[in-house]
């Protein structure tokens, strides 16, 4: 069995779910993450954030435009925190993958809306680990924010490597902005040979359940048979 273990800067929680209403904070987080996400059309308004972790210590209002500067100063000064978490020896031996967004090519990489890719050079410009982009899109794809989603078989057949070699003797963190089964994670990881130590960052991971507050830290596990033929995901919140 495949284990992945994550860190979330928190939870995600659909608006209006019962579980939303009983957790503090579901509002704030759902606005930063789609201030990073980007995605929507117009552009969401700004929402006001404070998170715990972050070191100004009060509300600041939140949009795309700095919506990952937001994410980056709460990781800035946590980086051998981070790094232990991640199991590596140095920062400088964690090589940051994002999980490539629906419309992500190999010829759109610097162009398209790549969101996880400038999350992960903004973590390394403060100096945690190397950026390499190690997967696209075959082609893009139209991406659902409701209704059925893609299996991980389907992602899994989606992605392609690209020409960038795996960094030998690293640890592989994986980038996503919010984690919803894990199908996108294991897919990649499945992808790039399921072999090297690997764990996986996010602003948020999804939850059904109310917990204690939305903007506070979040661990999960990410499990996945990598003998199988089929990609049966399981995503465990801590």
């Amino acid at each position: 069995m495949r284990t992945i273990r994550g860190l979330a800067l928190g939870t995600y929680y659909a608006a209006g779910a019962s579980a939303a209403r009983q957790t503090l904070n579901t509002s704030q987080m759902r606005g930063l993450v789609y201030a990073v996400k980007d995605n929507r059309d117009p552009p969401n308004p700004k929402q006001w954030v404070k998170h715990s972790l972050h070191p100004v210590g009060r509300a600041v209002e939140v949009d795309r435009t700095n919506a990952i500067e937001y994410v980056t100063a709460m990781l800035a000064n946590r980086i051998p925190r981070l790094t232990r978490f991640f199991k590596a020896e140095d920062p400088a031996a964690i090589t940051l993958v994002p999980v490539p967004s629906s419309e992500v090519t190999a010829t759109t990489i610097e162009t398209a809306r790549f969101r996880t890719l400038r999350l992960c050079r903004a973590l390394a410009g403060v100096g945690f680990g190397r950026v390499a982009v190690l997967a696209v899109q075959r082609k893009p794809v139209v991406a659902k924010t409701k209704g059925h989603r893609r299996t991980a078989d389907q992602i899994f057949e989606g992605l392609i490597r690209t020409t960038t070699a795996i960094p030998r003797a690293t640890t592989i963190v994986l980038v996503d902005d919010n984690v919803q089964s894990g199908s996108s994670i294991a897919a990649l990881d499945k992808l790039l040979g399921s072999s090297r130590p690997t764990a996986a960052f996010a602003v948020a991971v999804t939850d059904s359940q109310e917990h204690e507050d939305a903007a506070k830290a979040r661990g999960f596990t990410i499990e996945y048979d990598d003998t199988a033929v089929s990609l049966d995901v399981t995503c465990k919140l801590d």
